[in-house]
């Protein structure tokens, strides 16, 4: 009860930003999220100079397309905004999950605060898939029923607007029954989360 309150205070402190001068909208400066039990102020680079360095400051990658705004017909796809929004109301009051779908490595070295790390090559891996589903709230009986009733609402993202292992481990989700109006895409993925110059972890 106490966190909950806690995380309702964090929450709204958001909205008294008159401190920035770079804010995430006009009436939103930061935000508090919790990441692996600590809070951490989510805010924008306040350096209006700044610029991106780096392996996410490429433009071009060899043998890779750019997503498509729809993966599918009944998964929303969200940008910046509704991400934050998906933080503070779903991953603070732990209804919610974001997954981080790059490499151990990637992650980390560097996040979006509040991911968990599930890499996507185990996707392929269907014990180690069942066993996350679990986590996630689905249950599947011995004669292969699955119940959703309990599945988590979850946000999936990767490297960025041309990497497809988010969009790969979502159809996978997919096939083994997760519920499709519980995931959401964020398709700007890691690189637009910089880009935007937000905060970031490491872990």
């Amino acid at each position: 009860m106490i966190k909950r309150i806690i995380a309702s205070i964090l929450t709204v402190c958001a909205f008294s930003g008159q401190y920035d001068t770079v804010k995430i909208t006009p009436k939103i400066s930061y935000m508090y999220v919790y990441h692996k039990g600590k809070a951490v102020k989510v805010h924008r680079i306040q350096n209006t100079k700044h610029k991106l360095t780096g392996e996410y400051a490429k433009q071009y990658r060899p043998n890779s397309n750019i997503q498509p705004i729809k993966i599918d017909k009944d998964i929303q796809t969200i940008g910046e905004i509704e991400l934050l929004y998906f933080m503070g109301d779903k991953v603070n009051e732990k209804q919610g999950i974001v997954i981080d779908v790059r490499s151990k490595s990637n992650y980390k070295k560097e996040s979006i605060p509040s991911a968990i790390n599930i890499p996507a090559h185990i996707k392929d891996d269907r014990v180690k898939m069942r066993k996350i589903l679990k986590i996630l709230g689905i249950k599947t009986s011995d004669k292969g029923r699955v119940n959703t009733s309990r599945a988590m609402d979850i946000v999936v993202y990767s490297h960025g607007l041309w990497c497809n292992k988010a969009s790969e481990f979502i159809k996978v989700l997919i096939s083994m029954g997760y519920p499709k109006e519980k995931i959401f895409y964020y398709r700007g993925g890691f690189q637009m989360w910089k880009i935007l110059g937000f905060t970031t972890v490491i872990n």
